[in-house]
């Protein structure tokens, strides 16, 4: 340890407590208290980041084919052979999606009709996610059952123990123009099976149907498919399952991976991440005042020893050294005690679930939180590099030689 880190060290932890101490004390448990402020705020942010990604991971397909332009394409059989013995590709399934309206007794709503194949929880986690009634889309009859998004049961008030079906009505596609309105739409009655939670994204927009149904409602011949969704052995490779899909399929496709179906809320997602950190470092900059202040009254403190030093040959050089070394222990010490105190805060709210929500209002009951590495690595860059600025502004030779 060099001679003006000592003398820093002595000034910060004197044993004797003087005002100028408790000052530069004050200045330590504001940076702790704005990093660990920092700390907190985006591992919470990260929990709902994690949380609403796992709620769209359960019904968004690892990989989402859908046509440029237009509505529906066709799929024949040697492109679909062709997909299904892709190496990382573990299923391929067809579906159907049109706007539809749907009448529950005397009650109306307009959603998607989602046309899927039988096994279509091998897509999703749609099965674990019916919490009332159950998962059948078709019966060992061959009769079809439709799952009804929790919020569209709710404005059509389903009973699944009930009798009642579901009526549907969608646009004709081969219907030409005719003076009765009724003649424009072809119906069909189904029997909810059961409701499914997931999003508010979902629950108000699908009800899901066997997609022979939906293609019979909605005069769909057998190749013809609004998208393609794709389930992948191994999700690490998916950008180059991607390249292999699009090599395959040619010009005129969008294929998306589950990021990229939801590209809009996770692009929000990060900026607002963006936002709270350079508040948040606005804030920093404002708290790193302290520290100037103190830096300023330690030199107004010490002006005898800086004449003492002076006269020992010390020049100005060694002096500006020890007040900045003791402004960047000030900030080395805060950040330190600032990172254990919010790693500390985190860890008792992942353990013990101490901040909750009011009972009902939201999916979970209580604030989610996961600490990451690189959030923990860029505060500590953030407050150390507005600390060690601060620490400068105070120890410039005509600074100290006017106090």
């Amino acid at each position: 340890m060099n001679l003006p880190v000592k003398f820093a060290f002595r000034y910060l932890f004197s044993r004797k407590m003087s005002l100028v101490n408790i000052i530069s004390l004050i200045s330590v448990f504001g940076v702790a208290g704005m990093t660990a402020a920092l700390i907190v705020i985006l591992s919470v942010f990260n929990g709902f980041d994690s949380l609403i990604q796992s709620m769209m991971n359960q019904f968004d397909p690892d990989i989402k084919v859908s046509v440029s332009q237009g509505k529906t394409f066709k799929i024949n059989k040697s492109t679909y052979d062709a997909l299904s013995s892709i190496d990382n590709v573990k299923i391929v399934m067809q579906n159907i999606e049109e706007t539809a309206l749907f009448q529950y007794e005397h009650y109306q709503y307009i959603a998607t009709i989602k046309g899927v194949e039988l096994n279509y929880d091998e897509i999703c986690n749609i099965k674990n996610c019916t919490y009332i009634g159950e998962y059948l889309l078709k019966d060992p009859k061959g009769i079809p059952f439709a799952l009804v998004g929790n919020d569209i049961a709710g404005n059509l008030t389903v009973n699944i123990n009930g009798f009642t079906p579901l009526k549907i009505y969608a646009p004709r596609r081969t219907e030409k123009v005719s003076m009765n309105p009724a003649d424009a739409f072809s119906h069909s009655l189904i029997v909810p099976s059961g409701i499914f939670h997931i999003h508010q994204d979902f629950d108000s927009k699908y009800v899901i149907v066997p997609i022979d149904f939906a293609r019979n409602l909605l005069e769909y011949d057998s190749t013809e498919v609004s998208s393609l969704e794709i389930a992948c052995h191994d999700y690490s490779k998916v950008s180059a399952t991607c390249q292999q899909i699009k090599d395959i399929l040619g010009d005129g496709f969008q294929v998306k991976d589950r990021y990229q179906q939801q590209d809009i809320l996770y692009k929000i997602m990060q900026s607002e991440k963006m936002s709270i950190i350079v508040m948040l470092s606005f804030i920093i900059i404002i708290a790193s005042f302290n520290i100037i202040g103190a830096l300023t009254m330690l030199i107004i403190d010490k002006r005898k020893d800086i004449i003492t030093l002076t006269d020992l040959g010390a020049d100005s050089i060694f002096i500006r050294k020890i007040f900045a070394n003791t402004g960047r222990l000030i900030t080395l010490t805060g950040t330190i005690a600032g990172i254990i105190i919010g790693l500390l805060i985190c860890w008792i709210q992942i353990q013990f679930h101490v901040i909750t929500f009011p009972e009902g209002s939201f999916i979970i009951d209580y604030y989610p939180v996961e600490i990451r590495f690189w959030d923990i690595v860029v505060t500590t860059i953030i407050v150390t590099a507005i600390g060690f600025i601060a620490s400068i502004i105070p120890t410039r030779r005509d600074a100290i030689y006017r106090v």
